[in-house]
């Protein structure tokens, strides 16, 4: 589909542009070099080599953070893995995930620590509001920029790669403009509809859910500034706003409202989330825009609207149906149990979601370059490349599930007394994680390579059993059921995916296979 729309409008296809494809890599490289004359990023990395299949890292003397602190711990391991790995894509994405992954884990620690902190705060009743209405933020700041932050990673790899800097200049001003305008928009809909049914709504989420949704502009902003970071391979900046500053600034809040006598409830910390969101995107986004201007040369914005929205709309179908598929269980949680039932489910996937850094950090790495692989390289390259992706993604992930998996109620204790029931929850969903571990960034193969309406029929199909089994098993099994219900959907959408990249690109992505 995507081929056919490119050709229709008068871009160059994949395929027309899989025959330059080294030249053209070479080329922007070398106009990245000279264009501005980077040097360096504020950490002290080079960023003029920006679409060059590898990187030197080089230093300045500026304090080094914890993440390059945390690469030096797992060098010895990293350097022997490396040695294994005879794909120069590879041994560049594991020297990026170790960064990636370590500023993930860093986020991940925070986070958990920022609702350990909370339920203790607000009690199992204000954490399940604070939770419930956080998880509709998210999913409301994903899908209302309309699929702009996942076409990021698809269209501004290639405009760098062809110096089409003319084409990168409008994509990077529209996605800003969609992502802002669309949630603001969205976010003004959800407030008018909430006051228009809050008859049928419990009285304790009206207030909460209204000052919540000042949050979606930003939250949206946040995930687009996101996508156009990893895009650019400025993986720091990606991350660190929305996985370091913004739940710090929310412990911050709420811990100086604790300090000076107030007793916070969700209300108080949903508007902490709305000051640490609107603060990390608006720093994310003075910083991006002060990087693209020193590396990318000047040049009158152009604007293909169409075509820009028509790959970006099959992108937010399928992440609305990711959502569904992610989100459904909180939400009917929320609407057919009470507050403390969301509390003690919310606990339980957020401590099983610790292992899922490790998935994004390769993950971050491995999408542009994936695409690198699939248009220069040949379906062996492709092979090697995928089931290296694969090992890395498992083995991490199955160890720190084993961890989990016997160390769960001790650390569901530590929300407080009430969360232990959520432990059968938790190792169904590491069952869950693990299986999409196993079968790789296989969304992103089909999404990359213009098989994204496979993607979408398989989504649309596993979001609707999804929904079917939480109406059917959380009423009889209350959240066990729930995480039944959402977990096996992904895990069997993950497999159907993992088979039509067989089918469609030749390419094994399930853990020991390989394609004959």
């Amino acid at each position: 589909m995507a081929r056919e729309m490119l050709e229709d409008q008068g871009y160059e296809s994949i395929e027309t542009i899989s025959g330059q494809t080294r030249k053209s890599l070479v080329r922007a490289s070398m106009t990245l070099n000279t264009a501005r004359n980077p040097a360096f990023d504020e950490s002290g990395i080079a960023v003029s080599d920006i679409s060059a299949p590898t990187r030197e890292s080089r230093r300045d003397q500026t304090p080094v953070p914890v993440w390059h602190s945390f690469h030096t711990l797992l060098t010895p391991a990293y350097q022997k893995l490396s040695r294994r790995l005879s794909s120069q894509d590879l041994r560049a994405v594991l020297d990026g995930a170790t960064q990636v992954m370590a500023i993930r884990l860093v986020g991940a620690v925070l986070a958990y620590v920022s609702a350990i902190f909370l339920a203790r705060w607000l009690g199992a009743f204000q954490f399940g509001i604070y939770a419930y209405v956080w998880v509709w933020m998210l999913i409301l700041a994903i899908a209302l920029p309309l699929g702009y932050p996942s076409s990021a990673l698809r269209f501004l790899p290639d405009y760098l790669a062809r110096a089409k800097w003319a084409r990168l200049h409008g994509f990077l001003n529209e996605s800003i403009a969609v992502a802002l305008g669309s949630s603001t928009v969205g976010a003004l809909i959800g407030a008018a509809l909430v006051l228009g049914l809050r008859g049928w709504m419990e009285p304790y989420y009206v207030t909460p859910f209204l000052i919540g949704l000042i949050c979606v502009p930003a939250t949206a902003l946040l995930n687009q500034m996101e996508a156009t970071s990893r895009a650019f391979g400025w993986l720091q900046l990606a991350y660190v706003p929305g996985y370091i500053v913004r739940p710090l600034l929310l412990m911050v809040v709420v811990y100086a409202l604790f300090a000076f006598g107030f007793h916070p409830a969700a209300i108080e910390a949903v508007s902490a989330l709305v000051i640490a969101c609107i603060v990390g995107a608006t720093g994310q986004v003075f910083l991006i825009r002060r990087r693209i201007s020193r590396i990318v040369p000047d040049a009158k914005p152009v604007r293909h609207t169409r075509h820009w929205s028509a790959i970006s709309l099959s992108f937010v179908t399928i992440d609305g149906f990711r959502q569904i598929l992610e989100n459904t269980d909180v939400v009917m949680i929320g609407r057919l149990l009470d507050p403390s039932a969301v509390a003690a489910y919310y606990a339980a996937v957020r401590t099983g979601g610790l292992i899922a850094f490790i998935y994004f950090a390769v993950v971050a790495l491995a999408a542009p370059r994936f695409v690198k692989v699939h248009i220069s390289g040949t379906r062996e390259d492709m092979q090697r490349f995928v089931s290296g992706i694969i090992q890395l993604m498992f083995w991490p992930s199955a160890l720190a599930a084993a961890v989990l998996a016997l160390l769960g109620p001790t650390i569901l204790s530590l929300f407080g007394s009430d969360f232990t029931g959520g432990y059968p929850a938790l190792l169904i969903v590491l069952l869950g994680l693990i299986v999409r571990a196993a079968t790789g960034p296989v969304e992103y193969m089909l999404n990359m390579t213009g098989h994204h309406r496979d993607t979408l029929r398989v989504y649309g199909i596993s979001a609707v059993a999804c929904v079917a089994m939480n109406l059917i098993l959380i009423p009889e099994f209350g959240i066990t059921g729930a995480a039944l219900s959402s977990y096996a959907a992904i895990a069997g959408a993950n497999i159907w995916l993992a088979l039509l990249v067989r089918r469609r690109l030749g390419v094994a992505a399930f853990l020991g296979f390989s394609a004959r």
